[in-house]
Protein backbone atom coordinates (compact mmCIF):
# COMPACT_ATOMS: atom_id res chain seq x y z
CA UNK A 1 0.00 0.00 0.00
CA UNK A 2 2.77 1.98 0.93
CA UNK A 3 4.35 1.78 -2.64
CA UNK A 4 1.14 2.41 -4.16
CA UNK A 5 0.38 5.56 -2.02
CA UNK A 6 4.06 6.95 -3.13
CA UNK A 7 3.87 6.05 -6.91
CA UNK A 8 0.18 7.98 -6.84
CA UNK A 9 2.30 11.09 -4.94
CA UNK A 10 4.75 10.93 -7.90
CA UNK A 11 2.18 10.13 -10.50
CA UNK A 12 0.20 13.38 -9.37
CA UNK A 13 3.25 15.38 -9.44
CA UNK A 14 4.71 14.32 -12.76
CA UNK A 15 1.17 14.78 -14.85
CA UNK A 16 -1.45 16.50 -12.04
CA UNK A 17 -3.74 13.81 -12.12
CA UNK A 18 -4.12 11.11 -9.64
CA UNK A 19 -4.83 7.36 -10.15
CA UNK A 20 -7.77 7.51 -7.87
CA UNK A 21 -9.24 5.38 -4.89
CA UNK A 22 -5.71 5.30 -3.35
CA UNK A 23 -6.73 7.02 -0.71
CA UNK A 24 -10.15 5.39 -0.04
CA UNK A 25 -8.55 1.98 -0.43
CA UNK A 26 -5.88 3.26 2.19
CA UNK A 27 -8.39 4.34 4.82
CA UNK A 28 -10.56 0.83 4.08
CA UNK A 29 -7.25 -0.79 5.07
CA UNK A 30 -6.25 1.46 7.91
CA UNK A 31 -9.60 0.96 9.81
CA UNK A 32 -9.84 -3.03 9.08
CA UNK A 33 -5.99 -3.20 10.00
CA UNK A 34 -7.00 -1.38 13.42
CA UNK A 35 -9.64 -3.27 13.93
CA UNK A 36 -7.83 -6.83 13.42
CA UNK A 37 -4.61 -5.65 16.03
CA UNK A 38 -7.05 -4.47 18.45
CA UNK A 39 -6.78 -8.44 19.58
CA UNK A 40 -3.24 -8.65 19.19
CA UNK A 41 -2.72 -5.90 21.18
CA UNK A 42 -4.35 -6.88 24.44
CA UNK A 43 -2.89 -10.42 24.16
CA UNK A 44 0.69 -8.48 24.13
CA UNK A 45 -0.64 -6.19 26.99
CA UNK A 46 0.24 -3.72 24.65
CA UNK A 47 -3.33 -1.45 25.14
CA UNK A 48 -2.52 1.62 27.35
CA UNK A 49 -3.17 1.37 31.29
CA UNK A 50 -2.35 3.58 34.33
CA UNK A 51 0.36 1.66 36.08
CA UNK A 52 1.24 3.93 38.66
CA UNK A 53 -0.37 2.82 41.60
CA UNK A 54 -0.63 -1.02 40.07
CA UNK A 55 2.96 -2.07 41.07
CA UNK A 56 2.39 -0.93 44.89
CA UNK A 57 -0.73 -2.43 45.30
CA UNK A 58 -0.79 -6.03 46.86
CA UNK A 59 -1.64 -8.72 44.98
CA UNK A 60 -5.03 -9.31 45.38
CA UNK A 61 -6.11 -6.00 44.37
CA UNK A 62 -4.08 -6.48 40.93
CA UNK A 63 -5.98 -9.35 40.22
CA UNK A 64 -9.21 -7.12 41.09
CA UNK A 65 -8.02 -4.59 38.58
CA UNK A 66 -7.03 -6.93 35.74
CA UNK A 67 -10.11 -8.26 35.89
CA UNK A 68 -11.93 -5.02 35.94
CA UNK A 69 -9.12 -3.56 32.90
CA UNK A 70 -10.87 -6.51 31.06
CA UNK A 71 -14.19 -6.29 31.39
CA UNK A 72 -13.63 -2.52 30.27
CA UNK A 73 -12.29 -3.63 27.49
CA UNK A 74 -15.49 -5.90 26.53
CA UNK A 75 -17.71 -2.96 27.30
CA UNK A 76 -15.97 -1.46 24.43
CA UNK A 77 -15.75 -4.09 22.09
CA UNK A 78 -19.94 -4.62 22.90
CA UNK A 79 -19.94 -1.13 21.89
CA UNK A 80 -17.93 -1.85 18.56
CA UNK A 81 -19.35 -4.73 17.53
CA UNK A 82 -23.42 -2.98 18.10
CA UNK A 83 -22.00 0.26 16.28
CA UNK A 84 -20.10 -1.98 13.49
CA UNK A 85 -22.85 -4.23 12.91
CA UNK A 86 -25.21 -1.22 12.73
CA UNK A 87 -23.26 -0.18 10.01
CA UNK A 88 -22.95 -3.20 8.06
CA UNK A 89 -26.63 -3.56 8.28
CA UNK A 90 -27.48 -0.13 6.85
CA UNK A 91 -25.23 -0.50 4.52
CA UNK A 92 -26.52 -4.02 3.33
CA UNK A 93 -30.31 -3.10 3.27
CA UNK A 94 -29.11 0.33 1.18
CA UNK A 95 -26.72 -1.69 -1.19
CA UNK A 96 -24.11 1.49 -0.23
CA UNK A 97 -21.31 1.99 -2.41
CA UNK A 98 -18.60 4.22 -2.09
CA UNK A 99 -18.83 7.40 -3.58
CA UNK A 100 -15.75 7.11 -5.68
CA UNK A 101 -15.23 5.87 -9.48
CA UNK A 102 -13.58 2.15 -7.83
CA UNK A 103 -17.77 1.73 -6.43
CA UNK A 104 -16.66 -0.23 -3.75
CA UNK A 105 -19.97 -2.21 -1.91
CA UNK A 106 -19.70 -0.65 1.20
CA UNK A 107 -20.23 -3.99 3.13
CA UNK A 108 -17.09 -5.49 1.87
CA UNK A 109 -14.64 -3.31 3.80
CA UNK A 110 -17.35 -2.94 6.63
CA UNK A 111 -17.93 -6.66 6.99
CA UNK A 112 -13.76 -7.34 7.45
CA UNK A 113 -13.59 -4.23 10.24
CA UNK A 114 -16.64 -5.71 12.07
CA UNK A 115 -14.82 -8.95 11.63
CA UNK A 116 -11.63 -7.61 13.49
CA UNK A 117 -13.95 -6.43 16.25
CA UNK A 118 -15.55 -9.51 16.69
CA UNK A 119 -12.18 -11.02 17.20
CA UNK A 120 -11.15 -8.75 19.75
CA UNK A 121 -14.94 -9.53 21.39
CA UNK A 122 -14.02 -12.70 21.49
CA UNK A 123 -10.79 -12.83 22.89
CA UNK A 124 -11.67 -10.69 25.68
CA UNK A 125 -14.79 -13.26 26.57
CA UNK A 126 -12.30 -16.29 26.18
CA UNK A 127 -9.56 -14.36 28.65
CA UNK A 128 -12.09 -13.37 31.03
CA UNK A 129 -13.76 -16.74 31.02
CA UNK A 130 -9.87 -18.30 31.79
CA UNK A 131 -9.21 -15.73 34.01
CA UNK A 132 -12.58 -16.86 36.27
CA UNK A 133 -11.36 -20.41 35.98
CA UNK A 134 -7.53 -19.67 37.36
CA UNK A 135 -9.20 -17.94 40.15
CA UNK A 136 -11.78 -20.24 40.91
CA UNK A 137 -8.87 -23.03 40.61
CA UNK A 138 -6.44 -20.78 42.83
CA UNK A 139 -4.17 -19.87 40.16
CA UNK A 140 -4.87 -16.51 40.57
CA UNK A 141 -0.92 -15.76 39.66
CA UNK A 142 -1.91 -16.90 36.15
CA UNK A 143 -4.34 -14.50 35.79
CA UNK A 144 -1.70 -11.28 36.81
CA UNK A 145 1.51 -12.95 34.67
CA UNK A 146 -0.97 -12.80 31.46
CA UNK A 147 -2.89 -10.10 31.65
CA UNK A 148 -1.19 -8.05 34.38
CA UNK A 149 1.01 -4.52 33.59
CA UNK A 150 4.09 -6.05 32.30
CA UNK A 151 7.21 -5.25 34.58
CA UNK A 152 9.86 -2.47 33.41
CA UNK A 153 12.16 -5.87 33.61
CA UNK A 154 9.60 -8.09 31.21
CA UNK A 155 9.52 -4.27 28.04
CA UNK A 156 13.00 -4.67 28.55
CA UNK A 157 13.58 -8.14 27.79
CA UNK A 158 10.49 -8.04 25.18
CA UNK A 159 12.46 -4.87 23.21
CA UNK A 160 15.63 -7.21 23.45
CA UNK A 161 13.43 -10.01 21.69
CA UNK A 162 12.05 -7.99 19.30
CA UNK A 163 15.21 -5.86 18.00
CA UNK A 164 16.72 -9.65 17.87
CA UNK A 165 13.75 -11.00 15.27
CA UNK A 166 12.91 -13.60 18.25
CA UNK A 167 9.78 -12.19 19.67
Amino acid sequence: MGLLIAADVLWRAATGKNFGGVDELACYLFAIGISWSLAAAFHARAHIRVDIIYRELPFIPRVVLDILAMLSLLIVAAFLTYSSWLVLETSWTRGARSASSMQIPLVVPQALWMLGVLVFAASLISALLRSVVDIASGRAVAVVARHGVPTPDEEAEYAILQSRGTS
